[in-house]
């Protein structure tokens, strides 16, 4: 699975790269990102991830369940939503989104710092391989031998809904592909782009483990690193709007899963995918 995924993106990744090296040659488009300009976008994303290997560990137990599959969770896309969620601006931050400022090194240059809330919510009812013990009550496990379990909400719901958040400093170099000008002196264009960074993990995990109370706090649990590509389509002086696709690693060694100080950490692969409008000053 993870050499299909990998596959996929460095393809055309490859091609982006490419063509950079193709075009410094022979690029004749004039470009609308110089040195020393700023921009800032707002947008919304979906998201999937790879299984992975979650490891819980408390006074009481110490178990590893394999292979758990997990989604995103966006709000739907309709008119209803569309003004009370996603353009209202009390609820903006209720569906997945990111926002984004950046300043441009050198012309088609950028580096910037941004905040990416994706939702990672656990699949219920699945059943997983373990192994592991548990000595707490009504849940004693003592043979730590590999076994099947169902992920029923009595023994385990385990989300990052509020959310599954990176703060990350990243860098883009773009591609002007084509341009024109309007009968009013007024120039567009289309870029792609290239890019990556990493940053921080800093999500309000939401855990319900072996009949504990709900635990949901603010805690940096980890790190991701991510690398991009996409295109920009610059629509009206500053304005654009940004397609942008993402492969990420992201390892979480350090999930509080109660408020006694219980952990639990995975390591996982995710694509995350961003459509969003943006302004550069």
């Amino acid at each position: 699975m993870l050499f299909s995924t990998l596959r996929k993106w460095l393809a055309p990744l490859l091609l982006v790269s490419s063509s950079f090296v193709v075009t410094e040659a022979t690029a004749s488009i004039d470009t609308l990102r110089t040195q020393g300009e700023w921009y800032g976008y707002w947008g919304w994303n979906r998201a999937n991830y790879s299984n992975s290997d979650i490891h819980f560990k408390g006074d009481d137990h110490d178990f590893i369940l394999y292979d758990v599959k997990a989604t995103d969770r966006q709000t739907e896309v309709n008119f209803h939503n569309l003004v009370t969620r996603y353009f209202n601006p009390m609820q903006l931050t209720i569906p997945q989104y990111n926002w984004r400022f950046g300043y441009f090194v050198a012309d088609n240059w950028s580096v910037s710092l941004g905040f990416d809330h994706m939702k990672y919510v656990m699949v219920q009812n699945q059943t997983v391989d373990m192994t592991g013990t548990i000595s707490r009550e009504g849940y004693e496990q003592p043979d730590p031998s590999k076994r099947r379990q169902r992920l029923v909400e009595e023994f385990l719901t385990y989300e990052h809904t509020d959310g599954f958040n990176m703060i990350a400093v990243e860098t883009e170099r773009f591609l002007p592909i084509w341009s024109w000008t309007n009968t009013k002196n007024d120039t567009k264009d289309l870029a792609l782009f290239i890019g990556g960074g990493g940053g921080i993990l800093f999500p309000k995990s939401n855990v319900m483990l072996l009949g504990d109370e709900r635990n949901d706090q603010w805690h940096v649990a980890g790190h991701a690193w991510s690398v991009k590509t996409g295109f920009e389509a610059n629509l009206w002086k500053g304005l654009f709007f940004r397609f942008i696709a993402k492969f990420g690693y992201a390892n979480m060694d350090d999930v509080l899963t109660s408020s006694q100080g219980d952990k639990a950490d995975q390591t996982f692969y995710f694509n995350e995918y961003i459509g969003a409008m943006g302004y550069r000053f």
